[in-house]
């Protein structure tokens, strides 16, 4: 199999760039508008279909949503926006799209706690993003020929587009990619006439030999100079974001946090100052525990005042022995040992006078 063939199972490839260059002579601009891919990879299509189009009088808004993280930073160097998350995250705008691209990976959805069973991502993205297109907004929808043939699909199409072509990619690809491509205008209204012929069409798909004999290349309908209409519309989706939360953000967010600089600031080594008296005197022990726990250990003081400190808690066992005498004048030794906590404390002036204090 082709490296190209490898990427399609693999769920993901770029449309190639000479269908590309067949699409732009099919589509019928009449102004400015959004134009959306859900899937765009590395932006690539979106970017070459739109840039011929923009003008002063036509602005094109491109957006892109891409699971891929190096995919996505490369959309956003050509798109207008690209989001780095999965499309079932995505909040957008509905019904405002002029145009929608979907090139849906091609595979199965990941089954989630309370599904029954997983499902075709051609199918279930094409019934999410088609919410987004604007009534009469154009639909290109790249998919394998042979997933036309699947009922709901089929269905689907026939029932919510007019103008529609279905067209397979040219012969200089289609062998490597087996691809065809619908492209239709979204119905309007609420009732929706059902498309018997276009339903028969595409659930015959599923043979290839029906495929190469009945679906028209790309490029014989170029030249048949046929034309689909992309509506105007807005510039500007009033919502397109991911409900997931950006990594990137909460590590910023925690950076520049007053609790987190609190946290810092605590638990940054403390420098003592030599001179005063403690607040409750200190004993053998309590001396120990600062030194053991280097409380006085290190630098202290500055300027002249400054000294290098290193404190060593000595422990040693002690032995002692008490003789106890009963009524009946017998004698009995008792032997007890106990834990002697000494302390050594080394200074270093600052001019490199050593003193050890025991």
């Amino acid at each position: 199999m082709s490296r190209v063939g490898n990427k399609i199972l693999a769920g993901f490839f770029a449309t190639p760039e000479r269908q590309g260059e067949y699409l732009i002579k099919l589509l019928d601009v009449e102004g400015s508008g959004v134009w959306l891919d859900p899937t765009c990879g590395e932006g690539e299509i979106l970017h070459q279909l739109s840039s011929p189009f923009q003008s002063e009088d036509c602005t094109i808004s491109t957006y892109g949503v891409e699971l891929d993280k190096g995919r996505a930073e490369k959309a956003l160097s050509l798109l207008s926006h690209c989001i780095n998350a999965p499309i079932e995250s995505m909040v957008i705008q509905n019904e405002a799209v002029s145009l929608l691209y979907l090139n849906p990976p091609y595979d199965f959805t990941m089954k989630g706690m309370d599904d029954d069973s997983a499902d075709r991502k051609e199918w279930q993205e094409l019934v999410r993003n088609t919410r987004y297109l604007k009534e009469k907004g154009l639909m290109i929808y790249v998919i394998p020929s042979y997933r036309f043939a699947d009922k709901r699909i089929a269905r689907y199409l026939a029932t919510y587009f007019f103008d529609v072509g279905i067209m397979r990619f040219s012969d200089e690809d289609y062998d490597d990619f087996r691809q065809c491509i619908f492209i239709g205008n979204k119905k309007t209204g609420k009732h929706k006439e059902f498309n018997q012929t276009l339903f028969d069409f595409l659930i015959h798909m599923g043979s290839d030999e029906f495929v190469m004999e009945k679906v028209t290349p790309i490029d014989r309908f170029v030249t048949a100079q046929k034309k689909w209409k992309v509506p105007t519309g807005i510039v500007e989706l009033k919502t397109f974001y991911t409900k997931l939360a950006n990594k990137s953000d909460y590590v910023e967010g925690i950076r520049n946090s007053k609790g987190f600089q609190a946290f810092i600031n605590r638990s940054k080594p403390k420098q003592l100052e030599i001179g005063g008296n403690p607040i409750l005197p200190l004993n053998q022990g309590q001396m120990a525990l600062l030194l053991a726990s280097g409380a006085v250990n290190g630098e202290i003081g500055e300027g002249d005042n400054y000294h290098l400190v290193q404190g060593l808690e000595i422990v040693s066992k002690v032995t002692e022995e008490e003789k106890r005498t009963h009524d009946n004048g017998s004698v009995t030794t008792v032997t007890k040992t106990r834990t002697k906590r000494d302390v050594s404390v080394k200074i270093i002036t600052p001019s490199g006078l050593i003193r050890k204090l025991v």
